[in-house]
């Protein structure tokens, strides 16, 4: 759980304390923009939403997936601003909140839970005039990000690979749910917000996959066709 405000830190005065407590208060007073530190490290500027190849908002469960698919990361924090030692800006872990009145919401918050930086992405996900941008998708050839883990204070602790342990157990039954309801005989069929919800399409590969495994997918290119036996499911076998 990201903490609730800001904490002191090795090398923050008194007078950059209050700095670093304005601009923590800036970004969580801010409810259809997420604000993020620049590129100069000293103020804020606008992160941008990503929107999906059909130019839908990626929803907050999507955002680490989309992150390894595109070319794409998450907010950075204020991190940059109190470190005179390492001026570096840092990512924040998009974590889901496990306590307190945001329980069970996702979360943009500082990944070592120092800076106090705390973005409510859930809340804010379907807000009117949120900034997006359509980012380019990563080459097959290109790595994957380093993922961004999130440290509660000032030990490792599991909180948010526990929360999505729960999270992948509640999706296996989601998506067992959805592909028996492709194939039902009492009111069949999916509308077109959860198919697209449902299932994603690599458009290295060209795979088709529900949006859990294209999490952890790892993409090799397309596969040429020949020697490739298609198999007609349309039609019956003779006995």
């Amino acid at each position: 759980m990201p903490p609730d405000r800001p904490q002191a830190t090795l090398g923050v005065d008194g007078v950059q304390e209050r700095q670093l407590a304005r601009l923590v208060a800036r970004v969580g007073n801010r409810k259809n923009v997420v604000l993020e530190l620049d590129e100069t490290g000293v103020t804020l500027c606008v992160w941008y939403w990503p929107v999906s190849d059909e130019g839908e908002r990626v929803a907050p469960s999507d955002l680490v997936a989309h992150r390894n698919s595109h070319q794409f990361r998450g907010p950075y924090c204020l991190c940059g601003f109190i470190d005179d030692c390492d001026p570096d800006h840092y990512e924040a872990a998009i974590v889901v909140s496990t306590r307190g009145p945001n329980a069970g919401e996702y979360v943009a918050c500082c990944a070592s839970s120092k800076c106090g930086y705390v973005v409510l992405i859930e809340q804010m996900h379907n807000s009117p005039g949120l900034p997006t941008k359509r980012y380019a998708r990563r080459g097959s050839d290109q790595a994957r990000p380093r993922e961004v883990v999130f440290l509660d204070g000032n030990d490792v602790k599991p909180v948010d690979v526990i929360q999505r342990r729960q999270d992948r157990s509640n999706q296996t039954h989601t998506t067992f749910d959805r592909l028996l309801k492709l194939d039902s005989f009492t009111r069949p069929g999916l509308t077109e917000t959860e198919f697209r919800n449902f299932l994603t399409k690599c458009w290295g590969c060209e795979l088709i996959m529900t949006r859990r495994m294209f999490e952890r997918h790892d993409c090799v290119g397309k596969v040429g066709g020949g020697g490739i036996e298609v198999i007609d499911l349309t039609v019956l076998e003779e006995d």
